[in-house]
C-alpha cells in the first residue's frame, strides 16, 4: 500500500502544527487545501495552517540506523522531503527528521561470500580453542584464557547479521571501499601536524577503509589524536581498539595531558569497565573552552588560511631533513675515500693551481668520465686537448700526464668536496627561507588556533547535555547519551563487542599496532563500525599463531574456498587489506621520523624502507656498540656468556640510571634468565613484546652462534633496532658469520661502516664501493654511452644494465641489500699492490674497469663482478690475455667473478645463481 503524502495541520489553541494520521485525500485549492478524513467529513483549510509532503522515494528491505543503532522494528522507509516514515507491514512510526543521524543500508542480497568466511573463521576457533590473545587468568578457574578469548569470538560471530551491509565487515568481505564525502568542517591539527600526518587525517575522513603506516617514531599517536579531533568537531563517535592496552592507553594518557579526559571511556574487559564507572565523574568541560560563536568562526578561517602558507613550509622542511641526511652519508663516503685513496695535500695543491676554470660537482663528475676514456701516458688527440683546456682551463698538460696516477683520486676527492659544499649552500638557503616565513610561529599559531576550535566545540557540546547517572549495568541501554557524553571509546580488539549493544554502529574504528591483529578479532570489530582506518606497520612484528591453529586453518581454508586476503593464517589485517583491495585502498605513509638517534633509524630507513623516512632527529655522537664473546654459547635458547656479558657492561656503564636500558632477544627462556640477573630498574624480554615500546639504550642478545630464519626475521631485527632512541648494543658471538644479505650480517656491517674506520673496520684486501661517487658517475656514463652510436658492446651491456636494474635486483627480495655501479675502476678495489706482478700493476693502473659491479648497499662491500664479453672481439688473442689478468686480480682479492657472452643464454637465472652464491645464501 502506498503512502503517498503526509500533512501536518495548525492546532488552534497550541499553534502547532500537528502530524495527523487519518487523513485519506487532500485537493490543492485556490487558497489553500480541501481535506477529508478516514471518517468521510472534508474541510477546507488556508495553506498558512496546512504544512504538506508529497513521497520522494520508498526503500524496501533495508537496515534503519539512528545515532549508530539499529532499528530492529522497522524494514521499509518512506521519504518525504524533510521526514521519514519507517514502516514494517501496516506497522509504522511517526515521521522523524531527516537527517544525518538516520542511516540506511539495503540489506545484503549476496550472502555467500559472508556466510563462508565467518564459518571459516569459527571452525578454526572450535577446532584450535586456541587464539593468541592475553586474558588475566584469574577470571576463571576452569578455563584458560586462550580458551575463553576463543569463547568470546565464537558468541561474537554467531551474533553477526549476515544480512548486513552497513558495516565495515561487510565491505570487507565484498571487496568494496566507498569513497565519502569531503567534509565540510575545516580540518584542524590541535595536536601538531607535519605533510604526512596532514595527508593521513584528510585521507581517512574521505575513504571508508584506509591505512596508516606509521614506521617508528613517526608520530602514529599524533595522528590518531588529530582524526579524533576532527570527528567530534564532525559529531561523530569512534572505537579505539589494539591486541594490547599499551596501544590504547598511550591514546587516554595523550588525551588526559590536554585536558581532554572527559571524552573518553576506557571499556574492554571486566576489570577495565569496573575501573572505569567505580571513577566515573560528573562530565564537565574546562570553562576556559568557551569562546563566541563569532570567534570559532574567526578561528576556523585562521585556521584554513594557516594551512595553505604552512604545507610550504612543511615541504621545505623536509627537504631540509633530507639534505641533512644527504650531506651526513656524503662526509661519511668521504672519509672512507679520504682513508683508501689518500691524496697528499702538496699534490693536490699543485693540481689545484693548474686548473683555470671554476668547477662544480658535475664538472668533476664529467672530468671523471673524460679521464676513463682516455690514457694520459699516450699521446692526446686534438680534440681531448681542446676539452681539457676549454672546459677545465687546463693548459700545462704535460705537467698532468706526470700525474696521471694521481689524478683519477684528485678528481674523487675533488667530487666530494664540490657535492658537499654544494649541499651546504642548499641547506643554508632553505635554513635561511624558513626563518624569513616565520615558519615556527605560524606553525604554533596554526596549533593554537586548532585546539580553540576544538575547545569551542567542546563546550558547546557538553553544556547542551542532560545529566545521566551511569554504571556498569545501564549504559548499554542508554548508549547513544553514552557515547555522546564519550565519544572516544578504547577498547582491546577483543573486548570491544562485549562492550557494545547488538546492532550499535561506530561512526569510525581505528585498529592500532595493526601488524599483530589477526583477522579474526579485527573482522568481529569491523562488524562494530562503518568505517576503518587500521594503523600500524607491515615492517613490524605479525600475529603469532600455534602450531594447532595453523593446521586446523589450512584445512578449513580449503574446505571453504577462502581468497589468500582472508588466509587468517598469513595475513594480519594490514596485510589482508592491503592483499584484499591493492591500489583500491588508501595509504599513507608517516614519512617524517623524530624519535631514535639518525645513525639507528638511518639503518632501518635504508635495509626496511625504502629510504623513504625523512630523518628529523640531529645529533654527531655515536650511537653503537658491538660486543663479542668469545664463546659462541648453549645449546638451548639461551646463551649464558651473552648474559654475563650484557650484565656487566649495564652495571659498568649506566648504574646512575638504570631505567634507561632495555635489554631484547628472540629467545622468551634467554629473556626469563635476563630478568633474574639484571640490576634493578633494568628490562629484559623479547622483542616481540617490546613492540611499541622504546628505551633511550637497548641491548640486543642474538643469542644463537649462527645466523638463522628465525632470530634473523627482517621484522624482528626492525623492531629491536627501532626500539632505542640514543644508543644500541648488539652482543654477538665473534665466530658468527655474516653472510651478505642477512639482517643481522648487514647491521653489523652498517655499524662498522659508519664509524671511525681506523677504529672499527678491519681493513682486507678490498676496499668499499664509494656508492655515491659511481651512482652520480653512473648517470654521465650512461649519457655519454647513449651518445655514441659505435661504442663496442654498448647495446650487451646496456641490455644486462636493464635486465639487472628492471629484473634481478628489482623482482628478488633477497638481494633487497644489494645494488650495482658500472664502469667500476679495479684501481678503486685495490688496498695492497704487493699481491700482483708488475705487469698486472701496469694493467690495474691503466683504466682498466669491470662492467658491472654488484655490491652491498649497507657497507657498500664488494659481492660480485659481472663482465659482458663481445663475440666479436673475445675471441682475439690480445682480448683473451686482458681477461686473464683481470680473472687472476678479481681471484686474487677475493671477489666472485661471473662472465656473460654475447651468444649465451640464460643471463638472468646465471645472474641469480652467481649472486646467491656469492652471498652464501646457496
Amino acid at each position: 500500500m502506498d503512502h503517498p503524502f503526509i500533512v501536518y495541520l495548525k492546532n488552534k489553541t497550541s499553534l502547532e502544527f500537528e502530524y495527523k494520521r487519518d487523513i485519506s485525500t487532500v485537493v490543492r485549492t485556490e487558497n489553500g487545501y480541501r481535506i477529508t478524513f478516514n471518517n468521510g467529513g472534508s474541510y477546507n483549510y488556508g495553506a498558512e495552517k496546512v504544512q504538506y509532503y508529497s513521497l520522494v522515494s520508498r526503500r524496501e528491505s533495508v537496515h534503519i540506523y539512528e545515532n549508530g543503532e539499529l532499528n530492529k522494528k522497522y524494514n521499509t522507509v518512506y521519504n518525504y522531503g524533510r521526514y521519514l516514515i519507517f514502516r514494517n507491514g501496516e506497522s509504522c512510526s511517526s515521521p522523524i527528521e531527516n537527517n544525518s543521524n538516520i542511516e540506511i543500508c539495503d540489506i545484503e542480497k549476496n550472502i555467500g561470500q559472508t556466510k563462508s568466511v565467518i564459518n571459516y573463521f569459527k571452525e578454526i576457533l572450535k577446532e584450535s580453542g586456541e587464539v593468541s590473545f592475553d586474558i588475566p587468568s584469574e577470571e576463571t578457574d576452569s578455563q584458560s584464557p586462550n580458551q575463553i578469548s576463543s569463547d568470546i569470538l565464537l558468541k561474537a560471530l554467531d551474533g553477526i547479521d549476515v544480512l548486513e551491509s552497513g558495516s565495515a565487515l561487510s565491505n570487507y568481505i565484498n571487496g568494496i571501499n566507498p569513497a565519502l564525502s569531503i567534509p565540510k568542517e575545516t580540518l584542524i591539527y590541535p595536536f601538531g601536524c607535519n605533510t604526512s600526518q596532514k595527508l593521513a587525517v584528510e585521507t581517512t575522513l574521505r575513504n571508508s577503509i584506509s591505512i596508516v603506516e606509521g614506521p617508528p617514531g613517526t608520530g602514529k599517536t599524533q595522528t590518531i589524536l588529530n582524526i579524533i579531533a576532527n570527528l567530534i568537531v564532525q559529531n561523530k563517535t569512534v572505537a579505539i581498539v589494539s591486541n594490547n592496552n599499551t596501544a590504547v592507553f598511550n591514546v587516554r594518557e595523550k588525551l588526559e595531558k590536554y585536558g581532554y579526559e572527559m571524552i573518553v571511556a576506557s571499556l574492554g574487559n571486566k576489570d577495565n569497565k569496573a575501573l572505569f564507572f567505580d571513577n566515573i565523574d560528573e562530565q564537565t568541560v574546562n570553562q576556559d573552552f568557551k569562546i563566541s560563536e563569532e570567534r570559532l568562526t574567526k578561528a576556523m578561517n585562521e585556521v584554513r588560511d594557516l594551512d595553505s602558507i604552512l604545507m610550504k613550509c612543511f615541504e621545505y622542511r623536509n627537504k631540509l631533513a633530507t639534505l641533512k641526511t644527504k650531506l651526513s652519508d656524503a662526509e661519511l663516503e668521504f672519509n672512507h675515500i679520504k682513508a683508501e685513496q689518500p691524496l697528499n695535500q702538496h699534490i693536490k695543491f699543485t693540481l689545484d693551481k693548474k686548473f683555470h676554470r671554476k668547477w662544480n660537482f658535475r664538472k668533476a663528475l664529467n672530468f671523471k668520465k673524460l679521464l676513463s676514456a682516455i690514457n694520459l701516458e699516450n699521446k692526446l688527440s686534438i680534440i681531448n686537448k681542446l676539452r681539457f683546456v676549454l672546459q677545465y682551463g687546463l693548459f700545462d698538460l704535460n705537467s698532468i700526464s706526470q700525474r696521471s696516477e694521481e689524478l683519477p683520486v684528485y678528481v674523487n676527492h675533488k667530487f666530494y668536496e664540490l657535492y658537499i659544499a654544494k649541499i651546504k649552500n642548499e641547506i643554508l638557503d632553505i635554513e635561511n627561507w624558513l626563518a624569513a616565513n616565520n615558519e615556527e610561529a605560524n606553525l604554533k599559531n596554526f596549533i593554537e588556533t586548532s585546539k580553540e576550535v576544538f575547545n569551542g566545540v567542546l563546550f558547546e557540546k557538553y553544556n547542551r547535555l542532560d545529566k545521566v547517572a551511569f554504571n556498569v549495568k545501564n549504559y548499554r541501554n542508554q548508549f547513544d547519551d553514552f557515547t555522546k557524553r564519550y565519544p572516544v571509546i578504547l577498547s582491546s580488539t577483543l573486548s570491544l563487542h562485549t562492550s557494545t549493544p547488538k546492532g550499535y554502529l561506530f561512526d569510525y574504528l581505528i585498529i592500532d599496532e595493526s601488524s599483530q591483529v589477526d583477522i579474526i578479532k579485527s573482522a568481529v570489530c569491523f562488524s562494530c563500525c562503518r568505517n576503518v582506518v587500521v594503523v600500524g606497520d607491515s615492517m613490524q612484528l605479525t600475529h603469532i599463531i600455534d602450531k594447532q591453529s595453523k593446521e586446523a586453518a589450512e584445512r578449513f581454508r580449503i574446505d571453504y574456498n577462502i581468497s589468500p586476503a582472508y588466509d587468517y593464517v598469513k595475513q594480519n589485517i594490514l596485510n589482508s587489506l592491503k592483499s584484499l583491495y591493492r591500489d583500491k585502498v588508501k595509504s599513507v605513509l608517516l614519512k617524517e621520523h623524530y624519535r631514535c638517534h639518525p645513525a639507528i633509524i638511518g639503518f632501518c630507513n635504508k635495509k626496511y624502507y625504502n629510504n623513504q623516512l625523512v630523518i628529523m632527529t640531529y645529533t654527531d655522537n655515536h650511537p653503537f656498540r658491538i660486543i663479542e664473546t668469545n664463546i659462541s654459547g648453549g645449546k638451548g635458547n639461551y646463551n649464558q656468556r651473552q648474559i654475563d656479558e650484557t650484565d656487566f657492561y649495564i652495571r659498568k656503564n649506566y648504574a646512575a640510571d638504570y631505567t634507561k636500558v632495555g635489554v631484547v632477544t628472540p629467545y622468551r627462556d634467554h629473556a626469563v634468565l635476563l630478568q633474574k640477573l639484571l640490576p634493578s630498574g633494568a628490562e629484559a624480554d623479547t622483542i616481540h613484546k617490546f613492540q611499541g615500546r622504546e628505551k633511550d639504550v637497548i641491548i640486543f642478545n642474538t643469542v644463537k652462534n649462527k645466523i638463522g630464519t628465525f632470530i634473523d626475521n627482517p621484522n624482528l631485527i626492525n623492531v629491536a633496532v627501532s626500539r632505542a632512541v640514543k644508543e644500541f648494543i648488539v652482543v654477538k658471538p665473534a665466530s658468527m658469520d655474516l653472510p651478505h644479505g642477512t639482517n643481522i650480517g648487514d647491521l653489523i656491517r652498517y655499524i662498522c661502516y659508519i664509524t671511525d674506520p681506523a677504529e672499527t673496520i678491519i681493513k682486507g684486501s678490498i676496499c668499499s664501493v664509494f656508492d655515491l661517487l659511481y651512482k652520480e658517475y653512473n648517470k654521465a656514463f650512461i649519457k655519454f654511452i647513449l651518445s655514441k652510436k659505435n661504442v663496442k658492446g654498448s647495446a650487451a651491456e646496456l641490455i644486462i644494465d636493464k635486465l639487472l636494474s628492471e629484473n634481478v635486483l628489482l623482482n628478488n627480495t633477497q638481494f633487497s641489500s644489494i645494488d650495482m655501479v658500472r664502469e667500476y675502476r679495479l684501481r678503486d678495489l685495490i688496498q695492497d699492490f704487493q699481491l700482483f706482478s708488475e705487469d698486472e700493476i701496469g694493467f690495474i693502473r691503466n683504466n682498466s674497469r669491470i662492467d658491472f659491479l654488484l655490491y652491498n648497499k649497507i657497507d657498500k662491500s664488494p659481492v660480485l663482478a659481472i663482465e659482458v664479453d663481445g663475440v666479436s672481439f673475445h675471441d682475439k688473442e690480445l682480448q683473451q690475455q686482458r681477461d686473464s689478468k683481470k680473472n687472476h686480480i678479481l681471484k686474487t682479492i677475493g671477489l666472485p667473478l661471473l662472465r656473460l657472452s654475447t651468444d649465451g643464454h640464460s643471463e638472468e637465472k646465471r645472474i641469480i645463481e652467481s649472486l646467491s652464491v656469492a652471498m652464501g645464501l646457496r
